[in-house]
């Protein structure tokens, strides 16, 4: 069981494990342009990175703005840019077992996608494979040295921007991701 090395939102450092997959294919992305501060396409032209598509035989809770408050956080926590009342939740997680094992929660980096927050180990196995328990996660390399396309630097919720998805949620409208255009079938 490896502990995660870096501190993420519902992990602190060498605590864990706590896994994080995306459920919209260019959420990834825009967290790693997040979480590493490119804002520049020459940045974004020189980005490289595996991707990998994995399956799950989960039934996580999904914390939403609305759902917060009964899993002790307030809604703003789920995307602010101060990982602490999640870290918190995360650690509470890993040591009561009566909380989710998996929550699907929004996107702080892409408004209107969500993320799927696993809590305790998974053992990777290839993707055609069935899952023999709930720890297998059958999983494969979809790209190597793949970059993000152009069309989603203007995208990403970098820190200390407003979040499209909570504010309209905050004025009881509901939000919408678009895709980019350069990302669709045409």
């Amino acid at each position: 069981m490896n502990e995660n090395r870096g501190a993420r939102r519902y992990n602190k450092a060498f605590t864990g494990p706590v896994q994080y997959w995306s459920l919209h294919p260019l959420t990834p992305w825009t967290e790693i342009l997040r979480g590493q501060g490119i804002r520049a396409p020459e940045d974004v032209a020189e980005l490289r990175q595996r991707l990998w598509v994995a399956r799950f035989e989960l039934e996580p809770d999904a914390v939403t703005f609305d759902a917060a408050t009964s899993y002790g956080l307030e809604p703003q926590h789920l995307i602010n840019d101060d990982y602490g009342a999640c870290q918190a939740f995360g650690a509470r997680r890993l040591q009561d077992f009566a909380l989710p094992n998996a929550i699907v929660v929004p996107s702080a980096a892409l408004p209107g996608t969500k993320n799927l927050v696993v809590f305790g180990p998974l053992v990777g196995s290839p993707y055609s494979a069935e899952p023999l328990s709930a720890e297998d996660a059958p999983a494969a390399l979809a790209a190597d040295h793949a970059r993000p396309p152009d069309t989603l630097l203007p995208l990403v919720r970098h820190f200390g921007e407003p979040h499209a998805e909570h504010d309209a949620w905050s004025r009881g409208e509901s939000y919408r991701f678009r895709e980019p255009r350069a990302t669709r079938l045409e």
